[in-house]
């Protein structure tokens, strides 16, 4: 891999693979629903300035996940993966089985999108790159349609408006 960073959160690096053409986002530490919500606001705003057909995503050094987590990204987040272009989603799993059940209820609710887990960073790598298709050359996708834009667009500026709104309101409470 030859990674680029592109932001990064108390909860997630979220880097440019060059060799590989796609997204890979390294989470750690303790995921709770707001670290996740800004970490999921910054993942928006990548997929947002460029379209990613595949995705490394990897729970390896995650200490601890809420499970209301799970719900929020299966119902809130991870639907606008597909609309954004990503077609592959390979997500490496924390160590332990809580972490594979968390992950599990999410795959559920996502049948749209291709999404396989693994136990290894390897073995998820293996599977991105099997059937690269045009997207492995380099030059990246086409734009997506512009209604596509325009919905991920106001999914991400809708995930911003709520986290300001969360900040004011314990600011002010």
């Amino acid at each position: 891999m030859n990674l680029h960073l592109l932001r990064s959160t108390s909860s997630i690096a979220i880097y440019y693979d060059s060799w590989n053409n796609w997204l890979f986002a390294d989470w750690h530490g303790e995921l709770t629903l707001p670290a996740v919500q800004v970490a999921c606001l910054e993942l928006g705003r990548c997929v947002l300035g460029r379209p990613y057909a595949r995705v490394l995503n990897s729970n390896v050094q995650v200490t601890t996940t809420q499970w209301e987590v799970a719900g929020w990204l299966a119902q809130e987040f991870l639907p606008f993966l597909t609309l954004a272009g990503v077609e592959k989603f390979a997500w490496v799993c924390a160590p332990g089985l809580r972490g594979r059940n968390i992950v599990q209820t999410i795959i559920n609710r996502l049948p749209l999108l291709q999404l396989a887990i693994f136990d290894e960073l390897d073995e998820a790598v293996s599977w991105l790159q099997q059937n690269p298709g045009e997207y492995a050359t380099g030059c990246g996708l086409p734009l997506r349609p512009t209604e596509s834009q325009s919905k991920l667009a106001r999914a991400v500026q809708q995930l911003e408006l709520l986290l300001r709104t969360k900040a004011a309101a314990s600011s002010g409470a």
